[in-house]
């Protein structure tokens, strides 16, 4: 069962592949160190536990490692969701350096490559009682566009606004729409979740130098599903994804955040999961074929762009309202 549910999982990564541009891009040589599935990883690349800590104010949810702070706010809905069903995440590092996640949605606002991408789409943002302070391309800094959904770095102009101003107005034109899309980020409960995150960092560093973190890995969604398939901690899924995690992810502008939102959110959700599906252990049979094991074999294979994008594609599925079990197409 297991070989035909990853050959399986492999059919449908290859098909992604062949409907888009990725598979003109080399395959990377099979690295000559990694070890084969059956071998035991040695204490070089065993995993330590990772410290961090998350504490909610407001909207918003500091988050803490022993190595970043940050806070984010998920799932921001317009100020006029009727004319409007863009959904905005945010994510801003103690340097009051951001980025905001965009969801469009099928049955509303579609959020399509051509659209992001048109000149007249602009992103705006502003404080209370002031002129624009930023007005620029909506995809002048486009990190991720993938199916409905775009990361977008924010403009260093923003930082001032994020730092001293009550709050933040953000404005989204999009080409060949009537009504524009706003939010308000509350800038203020931002830097009380800011202020925490930066305390606790510095006690967890202290933390982890004297080995007293506890690892959250038991919670993680792919260790779960991998479970429920009765695979080893040390599993090519697992080892593949904490290698992407540590060495690529974590490198990444804004990787530490999401990695810190990944801890914070996994076990919430499987707790969901667990309790709305109709039969759990079928609805973590159907991510693991989904989006592990193919999000597995992406950064196998040095695909690192389309491994976070299932990574993100499985975090909004299962983030959205129950509608019957978790999963199903």
């Amino acid at each position: 069962m297991l070989t035909q549910t990853r050959r399986r999982a492999l059919g449908i990564l290859l098909g992604t592949l062949a409907g888009s541009r990725l598979l003109a891009l080399p395959l990377p040589a099979r690295a000559q160190d990694e070890k084969p599935e059956d071998q035991e990883p040695d204490d070089e690349t065993a995993s330590e536990p990772d410290c961090v800590d998350t504490k909610t104010f407001g909207g918003w949810t500091g988050q803490a490692s022993d190595i970043s702070a940050g806070a984010i706010q998920n799932n921001i809905a317009a100020v006029d969701p009727k004319t409007c069903t863009v959904l905005l995440s945010a994510e801003v590092n103690s340097e009051f350096a951001g980025r905001i996640f965009l969801e469009g949605s099928a049955e509303g606002t579609a959020l399509p490559e051509t659209l992001l991408l048109d000149p007249d789409s602009r992103f705006k943002a502003t404080a209370p009682g002031s002129d624009v302070v930023v007005d620029t391309p909506l995809c002048g800094n486009c990190t991720d566009i993938y199916d409905n959904t775009v990361g977008i770095v924010l403009p260093l102009a923003t930082a001032p606004l994020l730092r001293d101003a009550d709050r933040m107005d953000i404005t989204l034109h999009l080409a060949r729409h009537d009504a524009d899309c706003r939010f308000t980020l509350d800038c203020k409960i931002l830097r009380q979740a800011l202020d925490w995150a930066t305390a606790r960092r510095d006690a967890l560093a202290t933390e982890r130098d004297n080995k007293q973190c506890a690892s959250a890995e038991g919670c993680f969604i792919t260790t779960a599903c991998c479970e429920v398939l009765g695979l080893a901690d040390d599993c090519f899924e697992l080892r593949t994804l904490r290698r992407y995690r540590d060495d690529v992810l974590a490198a990444r502008a804004g990787g530490s955040a999401e990695i810190t939102r990944y801890y914070d959110l996994a076990p919430r959700l499987l707790k969901r999961l667990r309790v709305n599906a109709d039969d759990p252990e079928k609805a973590l049979l159907r991510l693991y074929a989904r989006y592990v094991l193919p999000a597995a074999l992406a950064a196998r294979f040095g695909l690192d762009r389309l491994a976070y994008a299932l990574y993100r594609r499985m975090l909004v599925a299962l983030s959205r309202p129950h509608r019957g079990s978790p999963g199903k197409a």
